[in-house]
């Protein structure tokens, strides 16, 4: 089950993750939840607990009395209290995964808890050993102190304070040339030239830009935002049986679903981009589809008018991380460019900061068609792979990063 913060809500995970980069889920309280006190533990919740080592629910022998009931710590206002949960599975065949809240009704009657309420469940590790943390995002918010005091010092501020008075001196300075001399321009030039300018190496890594801990994307036009790149599963498709070695599944999905290349003559090209079976954005039939049971986003195309084939696969587990690893907070940086004798100049003019996404907010994104994905590379339609992978990558509309990464922070340059 997917739970979407209102904007208040995302207002206050954004405050949150000033101090917390651990991963978290959200669940909404309902009226039944507090009666009943016996709540659903979904995928993305027991896949933090086990991640975090707290709880494995695979591992657990049905019945309340055999769950695992650890100490927690719920954060509300200026203070904090410890409470008890057990995390169990239900007696019967179907085995369903619960947990329950110790005195969620007195809570209730007191005020900190209320129908409606969404609370923010996240694992921290003091001393090494993991805890779990739950803070109430609609009502009884826990202040910037509480939060300090749980969580402890937010090392991103402390980079960002290192990182924003460069940016400034960049943009202050007006137009500067494309770092890649002259020539046509191309959509990474403008991002290439400002990690040039503040002394960041190009390099391949998986972590953020500046430091490993904000990520900065730059950008001078209305093309869509690019979240980060990474590769799709073949295992069970017909790409694992024509290709046996996994480093040339790419390059055999755009033989084998290409189409004859008009830039790149005698090559065979794909350059599509890919949504959800309700707006898939291509027309050659490939979409994407969420499949919450095998926690994955499956790459799908029509093979017949009611029938498709799996092409390729993401698990959940794989898009968190990389997610997570490429944007702990992303500098959103607008810019203006010009042309001076051959030679392209870009103008850092604005600039917003986000801390982390929201991995449910991701798939639901998805789902709706505010986040695709982008197949780019062309190769030889036989023998020895010949040609270029640009990178395939995840996407997501403009209007729809501040719903992705909580409220964002207008960051002034000028």
């Amino acid at each position: 089950m997917i739970f979407e913060p209102n904007s208040n809500e995302l207002y206050n995970i954004n405050e949150i993750h000033k101090f917390n980069e651990s991963e978290y889920v959200l669940i909404r309280l309902t009226e039944t939840m507090i009666k009943k006190n016996n709540i659903d533990a979904n995928a993305l919740l027991r896949d933090l607990l086990k991640s975090s080592d707290v709880v494995d629910y695979s591992s657990l022998k049905n019945g309340g009395k055999n769950g695992i009931r650890p100490e927690v710590e719920l954060v509300l206002n200026e203070t904090s209290e410890k409470i008890i949960m057990n995390f169990y599975k239900v007696k019967g065949k179907r085995s369903d995964p619960r947990f329950s809240i110790y005195g969620i009704k007195r809570m209730f009657e007191q005020g900190k808890l209320n129908t409606g309420d969404l609370l923010y469940v996240t694992v921290v590790k003091l001393h090494k050993e993991p805890k779990i943390v739950i803070l109430n995002l609609t009502s009884n918010m826990a202040s910037r102190t509480n939060l300090l005091s749980v969580f402890g010092i937010d090392e991103i501020e402390e980079a960002l304070n290192r990182l924003i008075p460069e940016i400034r001196k960049i943009s202050k300075a007006g137009f500067h040339k494309n770092s890649k001399g002259k020539g046509q321009v191309s959509p990474k030039d403008v991002g290439d030239t400002l990690e040039y300018l503040l002394g960041i190496k190009v390099n391949n890594s998986q972590k953020a830009d500046f430091e490993g801990k904000i990520e900065i994307k730059a950008k001078s036009g209305k093309t869509m935002d690019t979240l980060f790149t990474l590769r799709p599963r073949f295992e069970g498709t017909s790409i694992e049986k024509k290709e046996k070695i996994d480093r040339f599944r790419v390059s055999a999905f755009t033989r084998l679903y290409g189409y004859e290349s008009e830039k790149h003559k005698g090559y065979k090209t794909l350059y599509i981009t890919i949504g959800v079976k309700e707006a898939p954005q291509n027309k050659i039939g490939f979409f994407l589809e969420i499949n919450e049971e095998n926690r994955q986003i499956e790459l799908r195309k029509w093979i017949d008018k009611d029938l498709h084939e799996l092409t390729a696969f993401w698990t959940f587990d794989t898009l968190k991380k990389e997610l997570h690893l490429k944007h702990p907070a992303t500098l959103w940086v607008n810019a203006e460019q010009q042309v001076v004798n051959d030679t392209v100049e870009f103008n850092y003019f604005e600039a917003e900061l986000s801390r982390e996404p929201q991995f449910t907010t991701f798939l639901a994104l998805v789902k709706t068609g505010g986040i695709t994905y982008d197949w780019r590379g062309y190769t030889t339609p036989e023998g020895k792979y010949k040609g270029k992978n640009h990178g395939n990558a995840w996407r997501i509309k403009k209007k729809y990063r501040k719903l992705l990464f909580g409220s964002m922070e207008k960051i002034e340059l000028v």
